[in-house]
């Protein structure tokens, strides 16, 4: 295994437990300088997104499920 290593400024990540995880690398972290937003053009960040992101923080379930059915996602229930 090997330790996470962010795409956008090479930061590196252990695992949760604190040990190195060959889990995918993610292309921005909060360690990351802003970044233009490869989409709408903005300036993005961990901390402030651009206008592409939609955050479900705090939003009931059922708009939830509505975004992502609106996204193509299959939000039924499993068979």
């Amino acid at each position: 295994m090997s330790i996470m290593t962010c795409r956008g400024c090479g930061a590196t990540k252990p695992g949760p437990d604190g040990t190195p995880t060959d889990c995918f690398p993610s292309e921005h972290c909060g360690q990351c300088p802003p970044w233009r937003c490869e989409t709408c053009g903005d300036m993005c960040s961990a901390s402030d997104l651009c206008g592409c992101w939609i955050t479900f923080e705090g939003m009931a379930f059922a708009d939830v499920k509505a975004h992502l059915a609106a996204a193509g996602f299959d939000v039924g229930v499993p068979s």
